[in-house]
């Protein structure tokens, strides 16, 4: 297992990846002040964004074509998805924000030989990760994910150590 996004995990065989873009930014106010620079004050935590780009050659048996579209079908739901590392680095959850892929090297039949993209995926959590649905949390606001790893309590640490 190189990553999981909720019970979506991703493998050679299944969606191989080969790199992974996080941005993260912080907010601040400012406030202009007579004859000085301008005052800033630290507001909070901005966006975190991810981009996996990824590639299949599934007759060669990296990757699945499928796995694109069960993608698509995670992202349909709308929900957040705890993102894990092979390492068991916990990033975060996630809610998937857009999957552009390009076919191409295609057969007669017009199945694709080279299938690559990128999924986008955007922090939702703010820095909470929910563990399981026994809490006094509704399950709508729940996320998926957290309850397959049969702890607990999952936390984001601030530092990001592995747990």
């Amino acid at each position: 297992m190189i990553l999981l996004l909720g019970q979506f995990v991703f493998s050679v065989d299944i969606l191989t990846l080969y790199e992974l873009q996080r941005s993260r930014s912080w907010s601040f106010a400012s406030n202009d002040i007579a004859q000085g620079r301008p005052q800033y004050q630290f507001t909070g935590t901005g966006e975190e964004t991810i981009s996996i780009p990824f590639l299949i050659y599934q007759e060669h048996g990296f990757g699945n074509r499928q796995s694109v579209d069960d993608l698509a079908e995670m992202a349909d739901t709308g929900a957040g998805y705890v993102l894990i590392d092979g390492s068991g680095y916990i990033y975060g959850v996630f809610a998937i924000d857009s999957i552009d892929d390009n076919r191409s090297f295609l057969t007669i039949n017009g199945v694709p030989r080279k299938v690559d993209g990128t999924l986008k995926l955007t922090r939702v959590d703010d820095n909470r990760i929910q563990a399981d649905k026994s809490s006094d949390i509704p399950e709508s606001q729940q996320y998926y994910g957290a309850t397959m790893l049969r702890t607990p309590i999952l936390r984001s640490t601030p530092d990001h150590e592995p747990l």
